[in-house]
């Protein structure tokens, strides 16, 4: 193998932790790290310097060590409902503006005319928010089911979807739709059991 083929070894691992740095959910900067690690130790190893090869092997383990942390913790979620006529909905979402706007640049802000709302916990911390409102009887819309960016996994949107599932079907509804605005968005409505019906529609019957 070249010395070329080595020092792009390096510079790719390299740039994959500074990736890793920039994350801000501690399991994409552990899965990130993780890789750029790997790469390292490897070009460490191709390269005889074996300080840097054990060095970051015993990086790699580390992180898997905290990978396996992660997943293998029970999380304690709950639901809290919540109304536009409480203060800690409006400094919620005034805190959390800006990154609203990013997953959903076009989110009315006028939360009066929203009328299931919730909070989501995790482990006494406040993560997450939905918000929807009847399209029809039995048709719910969401308006916005966010998540603040430490926590944006799945686990959020699959305890919330099977925690009101009985709530929505005593209210009549059978089918919640909800518009992908960006393809992360997308890919989590896919997760969470929506069709892509139509376009940017995503629906989910019960």
């Amino acid at each position: 193998m070249s010395e070329n083929l080595f020092e792009w070894i390096g510079y790719a691992a390299s740039l994959i932790v500074a990736i890793s740095l920039v994350m801000s959910s501690i399991v994409k900067f552990r899965w990130i790290n993780l890789l750029g690690s790997a790469l390292f130790a490897a070009y460490g190893f191709l390269i005889q310097a074996w300080p840097v090869c054990f060095f970051n092997t015993a990086i790699v383990f580390i992180n898997l060590y905290f990978l396996y942390k992660i997943y293998a913790k029970k999380d304690e979620f709950k639901i809290i409902e919540t109304s536009d006529k409480e203060l800690l909905l409006h400094e919620f979402v005034n805190f959390n503006k800006k990154e609203i706007e990013k997953i959903s640049p076009d989110f009315d802000f006028n939360l009066s005319d929203k009328e299931y709302n919730y909070f989501i916990t995790r482990n006494m911390a406040l993560v997450g928010l939905f918000l929807a409102k009847k399209e029809s009887d039995n048709v719910l819309s969401v308006s916005l089911d966010f998540v603040t960016s430490q926590y944006r996994d799945f686990k959020n949107g699959a305890f919330l979807y099977n925690s009101l599932q009985s709530s929505f079907e005593k209210s009549g509804i059978d089918t919640i739709k909800a518009i992908a605005k960006t393809e992360a968005h997308a890919n989590y409505l896919k997760e969470m059991g929506f069709k892509n019906e139509d376009n940017h529609q995503f629906t989910k019957h019960f």
